[in-house]
This record gives C-alpha cells, sequence and structure tokens, in this order.
C-alpha cells in the first residue's frame, strides 16, 4: 500500500491541479492510501487506516466537517473542491429504522430491503449536501459529479453482491450513474445513447474550472456536446480484486470489454480465467446479458477485438 500511495504522489492527480489554481480541497469517506495528502488533497480526514478511518464517520455519523472545510475556505474567499466519498450504501448495510421500515414489506427478502434502505439513506445524505450550497447561496458557482465505484445486486439471501454483478465484467458490476449539475449551466436531460465514462470526469472538472486537461489523459469534457456525440465506443479491464504485482499490471487482468453501436464484448485473460471465452451481446436490446452472440457473428467479435487491442494488448502476466 506504501508503495502505491507513492505512486500517486507523483501523479497529477484532480486535487494536486486544482491546488495549482489555488484550490483548496476536502477528502472524507473511503480513501486507501494511506494519509489525505498523499493524494493531493489539502484538508481531509483520513489518517492512513485502509478504507479511510476517521473518514469513514462521513455520511453515516456527520455531515459537519465538509460544512465547516466549505464555510472556511469561501470565509479565505478560496475556491474549493469536495471529494465525497461515503462508506454507503456500502456494506455494512446498517440503515436507520426510519428507513428500513419503508422497505420491508416491499422487498424480496430482509438483506434486500437493508441494502435498498441504505441507498435512501446515502440518497438524504446527497440532498444534505445540495440543501447545504443552495443556503449559502453556492449551489450556482459550483459543479457536482456523481460517479460509483461498481454496480452492485444484492444477493436476496446473504446480502453480499450477486454473480454477475460487483468484480464481473457484466454491466450489473460495470455499469453505473454518472451525473453531472451545475444550476444555470447544464440543462437538465438524460442520456443513455452516447458512449460515456468515469474516465470523462476528470477532464469535464479540469475544463469547467478553467484548466486544460494533460495531454495524456484519456477521456472527454462531457459538457462538450460535441465531443459526446463523436465518442463511438469505451473500453475498460476488469481486475482480480487485489493486485498481483505491481511492476506488471496485466499479471491481475480478468476481462478486458468494449462497448460500441449497442453491442458489448467481453474477452478474458486466459491466465486468470482459463476456461473462459470471448462473450459478445446486444446489450441495446439484452441489458441483463442472458443471450452469448459470439458465435452467431464471429466478425463483429473480430473487429470489436481488433479495436480493443489497439488500446492494451497485454502479452501475458
Amino acid at each position: 500500500r506504501e508503495r502505491m500511495s507513492s505512486f500517486l504522489e507523483k501523479t497529477p492527480t484532480l486535487p494536486r491541479l486544482l491546488q495549482e489554481r489555488g484550490y483548496l480541497s476536502f477528502q472524507s469517506g473511503k480513501w486507501w492510501q494511506n494519509e489525505f495528502s498523499r493524494g493531493g488533497f489539502t484538508h481531509g480526514m483520513t489518517r492512513g487506516q485502509r478504507h479511510g478511518d476517521a473518514g469513514l464517520e462521513i455520511g453515516r455519523v456527520t455531515m459537519k466537517p465538509i460544512e465547516d472545510f466549505v464555510a472556511m475556505a469561501e470565509q479565505e474567499h478560496r475556491p474549493w473542491m469536495v471529494w465525497y466519498a461515503p462508506m454507503m450504501p456500502h456494506d455494512p448495510h446498517t440503515p436507520p429504522e426510519r428507513f428500513l421500515a419503508r422497505h420491508r414489506g416491499l422487498s424480496p427478502s430482509l438483506p434486500v430491503a437493508r441494502y435498498r434502505a441504505m441507498v435512501e439513506w446515502f440518497d438524504e445524505t446527497c440532498g444534505q449536501l445540495l440543501d447545504f450550497l443552495e443556503r449559502r447561496g453556492s449551489d450556482r458557482n459550483t459543479l457536482v459529479v456523481f460517479v460509483t465505484d461498481n454496480g452492485w445486486i444484492t444477493d436476496p439471501q446473504t446480502g453480499r453482491f450477486a454473480p454477475r454483478s460487483k468484480q464481473s465484467p457484466y454491466d450489473g458490476g460495470l455499469r453505473t450513474p454518472i451525473l453531472v449539475g451545475w444550476p444555470g449551466r447544464v440543462t437538465p436531460r438524460r442520456d443513455d445513447t452516447h458512449a460515456v465514462s468515469s474516465l470523462d470526469l476528470m477532464p469535464t472538472i479540469l475544463r469547467a474550472a478553467g484548466l486544460e486537461a494533460p495531454k495524456d489523459l484519456p477521456g472527454i469534457d462531457l459538457l462538450d456536446a460535441r465531443a459526446v456525440r463523436r465518442r463511438t465506443s469505451v473500453l475498460g479491464e476488469c481486475f482480480t480484486h487485489d493486485a498481483v504485482d505491481l511492476d506488471r499490471p496485466a499479471s491481475g487482468l480478468r476481462w478486458r470489454w468494449i462497448v460500441r453501436d449497442g453491442w458489448k464484448l467481453i474477452l478474458p485473460a486466459p491466465w486468470n480465467e482459463p476456461t473462459g471465452a470471448p462473450e459478445l451481446y446486444r446489450i441495446a436490446e439484452d441489458p441483463f446479458e442472458r443471450t452469448d452472440l459470439a458465435s452467431r457473428y464471429p466478425t463483429r467479435v473480430s473487429r470489436l477485438r481488433r479495436e480493443l487491442e489497439k488500446s492494451w494488448e497485454p502479452a501475458g502476466p
């Protein structure tokens, strides 16, 4: 973990780049990379323990540290950034009874009810943050971005994640909402047509702050409608839960995937998924990926594979 943190210190992270423009930044919630300053934050809650130690109180216990930070930054007339990453709706699923009571009779099992109540609890805290900005009159000067790290489907018996969700290459684990809000600047709408990625968030935020993104930074500005229309595909990888070798990323690779024009190809890494085979889904019509079409459309598999391998063709572990 120390080596990973040292890598992060050498990286032009978002708070580090914003700091060059005079921004103060605040870390709260989940954070694995030792003390918050290792990621370039000027202020924060986590001091070095796995998951986030004191930072994990945010949302579940209190919102005050964020409110105090924003008040301090604005009193000093400094631009600011807040990283709100609560351990919600992450387990442990321990929602207050006022939320759980609403889901008990409407859910297939108690574990599912607990998870849904956690989502509602998290949603309430997001509303508290937005209300706080509005009360201060800061909402129209603040870009709000929402993303989650992975999808989740609750196993109705165990309460843990079900197959084909977290740690899988399927959309139940990969596809998560990306929200961008800025009153008076971003017109509310929903877009399920164009391919976007969480990699787009950093260039979007930097551009909004008047900064150019680093030349080698992947992603596009999501507030640039023309750039979004030109995007034809998104791609990514799934790795083992724990890194196998920090110097050889491919050693932990399990699957690569690409989405283009409503089609999705999944390619397994034979050294970690020796029984796997390419899978092809028409996710525009089969969002739960029930029907593998790889054998029916070999030409499309080859075409998507070539595009995927232009990005990265790992030679092996």
